[in-house]
């Protein structure tokens, strides 16, 4: 357990950790790249040691770039010149999506100990992304007024990073702060066009672009923006 205080709010982390995680499903794991960077959510980050030694033993160079945490994918990213793939050992698609989006390398292979399936991202997957984010950028560029959305969660919170964008977009910009953000309720505001998301990535919708897509950068410290 940690305490810390994030932007002046007493924060307890208490790590949730997998026990008894069975790494039999790496047999399953079939790679056609030599360099592999292993990634992994908190839960299971203390196997990573584990698994690089059985990778290795199928004459695998490999490199542990460690946790991710939500949306930051920075540990990653640093190795993406020194790895041709990355392997994430861990449950669902929000911390691979992350990697797709900001590495850009495209062979994302995803080995689920829970469920024990491994899997790769498809080109007709990574395709489909590519082509939304795309989509995203024109409707941005094409609308006139904007909504900046900011959340006020610990970690988070981006205000500084908002209203600096909102001055410098050159688009009627206006900032929005919640501590949940609802996307029905953005409705209310139809003569917003479009959406930038400085919060969660998890927020979505066909009107609701990421920040750092807006400034086509693949890694953008909100907080020092």
């Amino acid at each position: 357990m940690e305490i810390r205080e994030i932007q002046g709010v007493k924060t307890v982390f208490v790590p949730a950790k997998a026990k008894n995680v069975d790494l039999s499903v790496l047999k399953k794991l079939k790679i056609n790249k030599k360099r592999i960077g292993l990634v992994s959510a908190v839960q299971y980050v203390d196997y990573l040691d584990k698994v690089k030694l059985i990778l290795e033993k199928q004459n695998n160079k490999v490199e542990i770039a460690g946790q991710m945490v939500g949306c930051n994918s920075s540990k990653a990213i640093k190795l993406k010149d020194k790895v041709d793939c990355y392997v994430f050992f861990g449950s669902g698609e929000f911390h691979p999506l992350e990697l797709v989006n900001t590495t850009g390398i495209r062979e994302i292979y995803l080995v689920n100990p829970v469920s024990k399936t491994v899997s790769k991202f498809s080109e007709d997957e990574l395709k489909k992304l590519e082509n939304k984010r795309q989509a995203l950028i024109k409707k941005y560029i094409l609308a006139d007024k904007i909504g900046i959305l900011v959340s006020t969660k610990p970690g988070q919170n981006a205000l500084r990073t908002a209203l600096r964008f909102a001055k410098t977009c050159k688009k009627e910009a206006y900032v929005f702060i919640a501590d949940e953000i609802d996307v029905n309720g953005l409705e209310n505001f139809n003569d917003i066009k479009m959406w930038v998301n400085t919060a969660c990535p998890r927020i979505e919708s066909n009107n609701i672009i990421s920040l750092k897509d807006v400034m086509q950068k693949n890694l953008v410290d909100y907080h020092t923006y």
